[in-house]
Parts: C-alpha cells; sequence; structure tokens
C-alpha cells in the first residue's frame, strides 16, 4: 500500500519529473483520440469532425476548470 502511494505521489507532485511524464501521457492520450476519430475517407466529414471534437474538447477544459477551480480554489482566512 505504501509503494502504491509512493508511485502515485511521484506522478502528481510538481517538482517531480514522473508528473511531467504523467501530464504527457494524459495530452498523448488525448491527442490521439481526436486523431482517430477524426480519420475518415471524406474530408468534409473529417474536418466537421475535427471541429466537433476539438469544440467539446475546449468546452470540456473551460467547464472542468472551472468546477475545479470553483471546489477548490478558495482560501481560509
Amino acid at each position: 500500500m505504501e509503494l502504491l502511494q509512493n508511485i502515485l505521489h511521484q506522478a502528481f507532485a510538481i517538482d517531480s519529473i514522473w508528473s511531467v511524464v504523467t501530464r504527457g501521457l494524459i495530452w498523448l492520450g488525448i491527442a490521439l483520440v481526436i486523431i482517430v476519430s477524426m480519420d475518415k475517407p471524406d474530408p468534409q466529414q473529417s474536418i466537421k469532425d475535427l471541429k466537433s471534437n476539438l469544440g467539446f474538447f475546449l468546452m470540456f477544459l473551460l467547464v472542468g476548470g472551472g468546477l475545479i477551480y470553483l471546489l477548490f480554489g478558495f482560501t481560509t482566512v
């Protein structure tokens, strides 16, 4: 159990190289999903799907960022 906690701490600690690797893998996964979803033989449909996916991803980032800020963005007095 302590080994798992140590691994998770290294993966999400700001001052660890493994946090950079973890964030890179997350972005690589997102990019792969976007690239695979737009792979269609029809170029018009491919561009339409790309715009749709990128719009949804941008909306997800904005809404998710706002919710995380509302959840954790307070300071104690």
